[in-house]
């Protein structure tokens, strides 16, 4: 309990960093420095601190843990921007504590600090933020609140909204209250942020898990679906051209475009993602001297002007295309994992909580695309996803019910593969 309170506490200050007027890099390094004090107690003063160490020599370990840090070292100590090896180091420590902690905590254990962490956030941000919140729905401005960026803000609230999901499946009903509240908030204010790159990734993260949920579905049930699923589409046009023509349609056809920006011509839906496809597009200029190779250093993208809105372009540029496929590949493993153990899972909890991991992997992957957090810290989700990273893979496989093996069976596999998770229960 104590160890799922310091976490919470993690990522919540993650988010309420954002709330200053000035945003400091000292100020978020309060979030990870505490990270690090719970890192300290919770291995290094257990019993398990010889296994967390020699878990960072395992082979995905050594891959994503050590030899990532090792391949930028050099890009960053030689990089322009005088930032980067400071930068370097609080990265590299964070991998390596991130590693330690997970091999004595479970994913699980993540999942409800950062559920916890949702409900505690979102509900200071709307208390704190109410005054702006009313104002944009008053006027349809943009919320722009403090040092949150709208976009940067959709991004952390549409993880948020992941986690709501999860305990709408599987809490009690005190916590489902809570989760369907807090669900409502995030979207609501991600829809006034006029964060659409947020709306994208939701809406594609909620079409991935309803397909897989249509195909686990028995056979019976699944032809139910398909019938609705084509009779939806059959009779959607004749439904769209009957409303089309009435008066609170058009209502709302405006009203949403005030609010999304839908046809203006600085974020429109012809403007190429706001202008983002134009910046790519000139970057890969910047590519030309081998930059893609070995990267400029960790950070030294944020010297660039216009700015990279693209996570994967970001890596690129600072890390280098080797670093690039070694972190999309895990992502996509991670997801790959998900899908895997939601098909294979023995009970309805595991199921769902492996659907509500391939929820936030897809949303994460697609708001990249015009996000710039692929990889780092500084943020809940980027911390989130940073734990998720470093994870060790039998953990992964485990947790999110990858292994063959049913944990309601005693069974020498699951004596062999339990004790990480059993440790942190």
């Amino acid at each position: 309990m104590l160890n799922r309170l310091a976490l919470t506490l993690v990522f919540t200050l993650s988010f309420l960093t954002y709330v200053a007027e000035n945003l400091t890099a000292s100020l978020m390094l309060v979030p990870l420095v505490l990270f690090a004090a719970l890192v300290y107690v919770r291995v290094f003063l257990s019993k398990s601190a010889l296994q967390a160490v020699g878990s960072l020599l395992d082979p995905d370990g050594l891959l994503y843990v050590l030899f990532i840090p090792a391949l930028t070292f050099g890009s960053s100590l030689e990089s322009t921007y005088n930032k980067s090896p400071g930068y370097w180091l609080v990265d590299t420590l964070c991998l390596i504590l991130a590693r330690l902690y997970l091999t004595v905590v479970s994913i699980r254990e993540l999942f409800e600090a950062f559920f916890w962490s949702g409900i505690l956030s979102v509900g200071i941000f709307t208390v704190w933020g109410f005054s702006s919140l009313m104002h944009s729905v008053e006027t349809l401005e943009r919320l722009e609140p403090n040092s949150f960026h709208p976009n940067f803000l959709g991004f952390v609230l549409a993880a948020y909204f992941c986690a709501m999901v999860w305990k709408l499946l599987t809490g009690g009903w005190v916590e489902k209250i809570l989760a369907g509240l807090v669900s409502f908030l995030c979207l609501a204010i991600i829809f006034y942020a006029s964060s659409r790159g947020a709306i994208v990734a939701i809406l594609v993260g909620c079409l991935t898990v309803g397909a897989m949920a249509i195909v686990h579905a028995v056979k019976s049930r699944r032809k139910r679906f398909l019938r609705m699923g084509f009779l939806a589409i059959a009779l959607l046009p004749l439904i769209a051209f009957s409303i089309q023509r009435l008066e609170w349609t058009q209502d709302a056809a405006d009203f949403v475009d005030q609010v999304l920006s839908l046809s203006s011509p600085g974020r429109g839906i012809d403007s190429g993602f706001t202008g983002r496809a134009d910046k790519w597009r000139t970057m890969t200029s910047v590519f030309y001297d081998g930059t893609w190779l070995l990267g400029r250093g960790i950070r030294s993208s944020s010297d660039m002007q216009p700015a990279i809105d693209n996570g994967y372009l970001v890596v690129l540029y600072e890390l280098g295309v080797f670093p690039l496929i070694l972190i999309v590949w895990r992502f996509l493993s991670i997801l790959g994992s998900s899908v895997k153990g939601y098909f294979r899972a023995f009970t309805r909890e595991q199921r769902r909580f492996s659907l509500a991991c391939c929820l936030l992997i897809v949303v994460f992957l697609v708001n990249n695309i015009v996000e710039r957090i692929l990889f780092g810290v500084g943020n809940p989700l980027s911390l989130l996803a940073l734990l998720l990273f470093v994870a060790p893979t039998s953990q992964l496989n485990l947790c999110l019910g990858a292994s063959t093996c049913d944990p309601r069976l005693p069974g020498r596999m699951a004596n062999q593969t339990a004790p990480n998770i059993q440790a942190s229960s």
